[in-house]
This record gives structure tokens, sequence and C-alpha cells, in this order.
């Protein structure tokens, strides 16, 4: 399994990329959040690493990678694919249409005037994307949670902290009340890869 790749993107089309690591090219379909932040940091300009957080879907005849910027853009990806009758290239086709955060609220909310706009989704199967979702509130829930305190972190820290703090098991809650209590302490100014751990130390001091 591929969980992230970070490399220089060297062919850039609308929703797939190649991008480069170490010599070997790998073919990512990406959606058009992806594609904006890969032109607008200068692709046609300068060649510079990009990062991804990948899923890798295997099937019998083919192999495909999908990347995302975030790692709640590639969760969402993962609901979506899960529910019946949605597969990868339609979960794909929704997020890179509305985007994390409004595909995120239409579920949520049952916006089915929202999922309609998305190509290829008639009235008919926005619905019953809605109806599978709802079937799965608490996965949604879990979503919403991690969205909203990727949001509420935001001033503070950034989504790269957020992640890294949830793969270590601590809850949105607990990352939030850290958060509070962290605004009258000296700390970095911006969380970067270089300096990630300090920020990690800090946090749990606080929990």
């Amino acid at each position: 399994m591929i969980y992230s790749l970070t490399g220089i993107p060297t062919r850039v089309e609308p929703f797939f990329v190649v991008l480069e690591c170490h010599g070997v090219g790998y073919g990512v379909r990406i959606p058009g959040s992806v594609y904006d932040a890969i032109v607008s940091g200068g692709f046609d300009n300068a060649k510079k690493n990009f990062t991804l957080v990948t899923r890798s879907i295997y099937a019998e005849d083919n192999a495909q990678l999908f990347g995302f910027l975030s790692e709640k853009e590639a969760a969402l990806f993962d609901f979506v694919r899960s529910l019946p009758g949605f597969g990868p290239s339609a979960a794909m086709g929704i997020i890179s249409t509305l985007g994390a955060d409004v595909l995120l609220n239409s579920l949520i909310h049952d916006d089915v005037a929202s999922l309609v706009k998305v190509p290829g989704v008639g009235k008919t199967k926005a619905q019953k994307l809605c109806f599978e979702a709802g079937t799965k509130k608490a996965k949604l829930e879990k979503l919403s949670a991690a969205a909203s305190a990727t949001m509420r972190t935001s001033d503070e820290t950034d989504e790269l902290l957020t992640q890294a703090l949830m793969s270590l098991g601590y809850s949105s809650k607990e990352i939030q009340v850290a958060t509070e209590k962290l605004k009258n302490k000296d700390k970095p100014e911006k969380v970067t890869r270089e300096n990630l751990q300090e920020w990690i130390k800090l946090f749990l001091q606080q929990l």
C-alpha cells in the first residue's frame, strides 16, 4: 500500500499527474483541487517537489493510484467509494466537482440540490448517495468531527499536525483541548515537516 508520494510533477492534466519520485514516475489520478494546487504552485515555471496523500485501488487486471491534497480529502474518497453503487471513479468525480468541504456538508444535510451539479449524477443517484451515506451516520459524523478539528486548529497549527496526532490515536476533542492550552505558550510559528516532532511534543505536554 502506498500512503503518500513526494516528487516532481513531470506531467500534469486536469485529472491526472505523473509524479517522479527518485527516478520512478507514478501515474496518479487526481481531483481538480490537486491540479489547481500544482499549477498555482508554478508547475509551468519550476519543477518543485509536491506531496500527495494516496490511495491504491487494486483490481484483477488493473492497479490505480489516487492522490489528494489532504488525509481529509482522501478519507472522504474512501467513504464515498465504500457506498453501494459508488466506486472509485464516481467518488473521484464527485469530490473533484464539489470539493471535500461542500461534499461533506451536502452528505450531512441531505443536500440533493448540490449533488445533482456533479456531471453524471442525476436526482435519483443523488438521493441514493444521501440515503447510503445516511446508513453510515457514525462514520459520516467522524469525518465531520475530524474536519471541524482541522478548522479549529488551523490558526495555531495546520492539517499536517492534526493528521499526525490523529494517526497517533488522539481524538478531535483532545486536539481541540490541547490547542486551547497552547494559545498563550511560546511555540514554533508554523508547522513544517522539519519541526513537526517539536510541535507534537508540545501538544503531548498539554494532554
